[in-house]
């Protein structure tokens, strides 16, 4: 078919004027209020499409250096009830909430809950008051790790390989903080700390324990001779259980751990001595998240490690 000028003159202008539309709806979703503070409504604000990006992609946090925290809970956990004086790039705050106690921000932006669930990617925002853009802690190689490790008389390292669930990895980031183990090493094939729900289900232990990553297995056995650390392996069909007298005062230990599906690698499971958990009923294993927790528990040092 052929259009005259004028008929694709009269197709053109809806386009022209959906466009000037959501050029309007988008100044009147964000905009300042007269007491000068900033204020976001909707879900396709640039702002907010950055901290979903944040949320999901482990490429873009690492280029970024920067993690999202969501809940004043959550912040409180990370950084103390004072907040410490933490500084937020960027911080959301629900329109009914007070902006968390401590924490500075460079910009903050006051939003309904709809924006708030979009930025904390999560799907319920009941109670959510606050989401915020952080600094990431600091990942240390291997030579930052041992060099640190030297100064320390005691030392406990969890070291996960393969641990691709997030709330696992999670779980054991708090449980190894609640027990006292002072670094937590990220072999091959474990999943991104920061992802958010790895974020979530450590309830604050990822800014509060320190983190290495290894490029193989080898690495963290070479680390481990530098430094005279005992490895251990947790492996369910071991022939002894874990002795928790002579674990506990082993000075520098390493606590190696796999996937329930997979278990662990060749490698680790020639460098550490075998450990399994002692128990009464019948099961060949358990979560990885369980298990890390009770050999972390019955290996934890008898003295501080930091």
């Amino acid at each position: 078919l052929h259009f005259s000028g004028d008929e694709n003159a009269a197709h053109r202008a809806p386009r022209a004027r959906t466009a000037r539309a959501s050029a309007r709806d988008g100044r009147r979703a964000h905009a300042a209020d007269a007491d000068g503070v900033e204020r976001v409504s909707s879900a396709e604000n640039a702002t907010v499409k950055h901290f979903v990006k944040l949320c999901k992609s482990k490429a873009y946090r690492d280029e970024r250096g920067t993690v999202v925290l969501s809940s004043s809970v959550l912040m409180r956990e990370c950084f103390g009830r004072a907040g410490e004086g933490r500084e937020a790039k960027t911080l959301f705050v629900a329109d009914w909430a007070e902006a968390p106690a401590g924490i500075r921000a460079k910009r903050v932006i006051r939003a309904p809950a709809s924006v708030l669930k979009k930025c904390a990617g999560v799907n319920n925002a009941d109670g959510l008051d606050a989401v915020g853009e952080f600094a990431s802690p600091v990942i240390m190689n291997a030579r930052e790790f041992v060099d640190g490790a030297k100064q320390r008389d005691v030392v406990r390292v969890l070291a996960v390989e393969g641990v691709q669930d997030p709330g696992n990895l999670g779980t054991l980031t708090r449980t190894a903080v609640a027990f006292g183990w002072d670094t937590v090493a990220l072999l091959p094939g474990t999943c991104d700390p920061f992802n958010d729900k790895a974020m979530r289900a450590a309830r604050g232990a990822t800014f509060r324990v320190d983190f290495v990553a290894f490029d193989s297995f080898d690495d963290l056995a070479s680390a481990g001779r530098e430094l005279n650390m005992e490895l251990y392996a947790a492996e369910p069909s071991a022939k002894e259980d874990v002795d928790p007298e002579r674990a506990k005062a082993v000075a520098k230990a390493c606590l190696v751990l796999g996937t329930e599906g997979q278990g662990l690698s060749d490698d680790a499971l020639r460098a550490c001595k075998p450990v399994a958990i002692p128990m009464s009923g019948e099961m060949e294993s358990l979560n990885v998240g369980i298990a890390g927790g009770v050999l972390m528990y019955l290996m934890q040092a008898t003295t501080k490690t930091r």
